[in-house]
């Protein structure tokens, strides 16, 4: 379980990890995207890292929703409200909760992925972060059936998401810029994916970090 200063603290290690990939991030959808998703992902992290830092207190659903809505308003095109409302369902699942457990993390990465799914049209098999999203939520969803801990759900979870990125190599892109690369989309792991990924990762180190 996390309360809402180890969310906070949280928040401010995604921002960082985002900052910290946007080369990587960049170089990613150049291949088969715009280029810019690394410093799109990054200036959105800065903003939402600066507004996490300056709410003093809090609750974890303040903590994500404030994040949420600044990506939202901050990232470009179609990023902000995508990865945004990742967030925005997280804010949601922690109402009149003060703290944010295996539960509300599964319940809110659930309907972060129908958002995602609903606001772009993207379904799995698509070379979408979908395919990253999906085998996390399947994963969470079992390990809360199996009764696992918070830590070894996210554990295996991100594994599940570093699966689901490595599939979207093979695929040809069904939506975003890389679909009118067709076939020369083959090869190359999606970057929205991959962001989505390293973003289970991080929650997961975090928590791991704090239950040792």
């Amino acid at each position: 379980m996390l309360d809402s200063i180890h969310v906070k603290a949280l928040l401010i290690k995604i921002a960082d990890m985002f900052i910290e990939k946007q080369d990587e991030l960049a170089k990613l959808d150049a291949v088969i995207g715009d280029g810019d998703h690394g410093v799109t992902m990054a200036r959105g992290a800065k903003a939402a890292k600066a507004k996490v830092e300056a709410l003093e207190e809090g609750t974890c659903r303040d903590y994500f929703k404030l994040y949420g809505r600044t990506l939202v308003s901050t990232l470009g095109g179609a990023m902000g409200p995508l990865f945004g409302s990742i967030f925005l369902e997280l804010s949601k699942a922690c109402k009149g909760q003060e703290q944010i457990g295996l539960q509300a993390f599964t319940h809110g990465l659930k309907n972060g992925m129908t958002k995602v799914m609903d606001l772009g049209g993207a379904k799995p098999g698509d070379k979408t972060m979908v395919d990253a999203m999906d085998p996390v939520v399947l994963s969470m969803e079992k390990s809360l059936d199996d009764g696992k801990s918070l830590q070894e759900a996210l554990s295996l979870a991100a594994k599940a998401g570093e699966e689901g990125v490595n599939h979207t190599i093979p695929l040809i892109a069904k939506r975003g810029r890389s679909r009118y690369l067709q076939e020369k989309a083959i090869g190359h792991q999606d970057a929205g994916a991959t962001s989505y990924y390293y973003l289970i990762k991080t929650i997961g180190e975090y928590v791991q970090e704090v239950s040792a």
